[in-house]
This record gives C-alpha cells, sequence and structure tokens, in this order.
C-alpha cells in the first residue's frame, strides 16, 4: 500500500511540473546604425531599362555621358 501511494504521489508530482506553463522571455536585440551615405557620382557604367524607355549613364571621373531614350517619344515617329 506504501509503494502504491508512493507511485501515485511521484506520477501526480510529475504530472503538475510537466503542465507547468512556462514563460518564454523573449530577447530581442535592437541595432541601429547610421546609413553610410552613398556619392551620387560614382565612377562606372549604369544601364537601366524599364516600359518608359532606356537610360544609360557612365563617368569614368573626369567626363560624364548621360543617354535617355524615352519610349514614347519613339513610338510617336
Amino acid at each position: 500500500m506504501k509503494k502504491l501511494t508512493l507511485i501515485i504521489a511521484t506520477i501526480a508530482t510529475l504530472g503538475i511540473v510537466s503542465c507547468k506553463e512556462t514563460k518564454e522571455e523573449s530577447k530581442t536585440v535592437v541595432v541601429e546604425q547610421e546609413a553610410q551615405a552613398q556619392e551620387e557620382d560614382q565612377e562606372g557604367t549604369s544601364l537601366s531599362v524599364s516600359s518608359d524607355g532606356v537610360e544609360f549613364s557612365t563617368n569614368d571621373g573626369d567626363s560624364k555621358t548621360e543617354i535617355n531614350i524615352d519610349a514614347k517619344d519613339e513610338k510617336g515617329k
């Protein structure tokens, strides 16, 4: 009888402990960094194609070339 009481008490204790709600604290780390400013006139070549047309630009440090071709202008010709 003592063994049966001990076994039931052990099972009841394990059941209570395992069903206990645990609150996990979320650890959120916020890292704030300042955005670095990009140079507007970077050296290199860029090509942009969209439904409005094509834009091509190149910059080699000494000279800068920009070409814009609008799709609206080409359809009218």
